[in-house]
């Protein structure tokens, strides 16, 4: 009995350390995706101000693709999804090619960056991404004919400043209250512990029990026969 409880905890520590792994927050998807690199279809993320929670830009902004995400995420109902027309990588390819522009100092490039202009989104939602050149308001045109072979993918404006993100997510998301995946996964490993021991010390007893009727058992019945 024992061999078996023991075998049950160390399957219920594997499983318990896979659910990190498996199930991700949304703040954690977005760190992955930043690090590892965007899917295909996904433009970006920005923290929605209306929700109070993170959003996702999709070019494949379908249900289906909405409901998969969500099911990865162990807080997959607070997202809301929003359009996107290029996908991550697209922009960030262009973004690229004009930053070696910024470096090299092409007259009156400012910045460059992927995000929101200084007006908001773009698209139909105003929520939607672009790659944003800053230029000099004398170079403005010149820029903009420079760039015009990337279409409506590229926004000239004039500004000093660049706007790497939108200002949304450029805000701090409020703390998560309560416990970290961690924490959980922590007292879940402990409390398995407690009620195997408990259930341990009550199969002993029970033993114990057993044995304590059946010796007394037979000493009443050497009893019985010595007399």
């Amino acid at each position: 009995m024992k061999k078996t409880i023991a075998l049950l905890l160390a399957v219920l520590t594997v499983l318990l350390l896979a659910v990190p792994a498996l199930a991700l927050t949304g703040y954690e998807l977005f760190t992955r995706w930043e690090q590892d690199g965007y899917p295909e279809d996904v433009t970006g993320v920005f923290y929605n101000t209306e929700t109070q929670c993170l959003a996702i830009l999709l070019t494949d902004n379908t249900e289906a693709r909405q409901k998969a995400i969500r099911e990865s995420l162990t807080d997959g109902d607070t997202l809301t999804f929003f359009p996107g027309r290029y996908s991550h990588a697209e922009l960030e390819a262009v973004r690229d090619v004009i930053a070696a522009d910024v470096e090299n100092g092409e007259p009156g490039l400012v910045s460059v960056s992927i995000g929101w202009g200084s007006s908001g989104g773009y698209g139909e939602e105003k929520k939607d991404f672009r790659v944003v050149v800053k230029a000099e308001k004398e170079s403005m045109a010149a820029l903009a004919e420079k760039y015009a072979d990337y279409g409506d993918l590229v926004a000239v404006e004039e500004g000093q400043a660049a706007v790497d993100t939108p200002a949304d997510a450029m805000e701090t998301p409020k703390e998560r209250q309560g416990l970290s995946d961690w924490g959980i996964i922590g007292i879940a490993a402990v409390v398995a512990v407690l009620v195997a021991v408990l259930l341990t010390r009550a199969i002993d007893k029970s033993r114990a029990k057993s044995e304590i009727k059946t010796r007394g058992g037979n000493h009443a019945r050497r009893g019985v026969g010595d007399e």
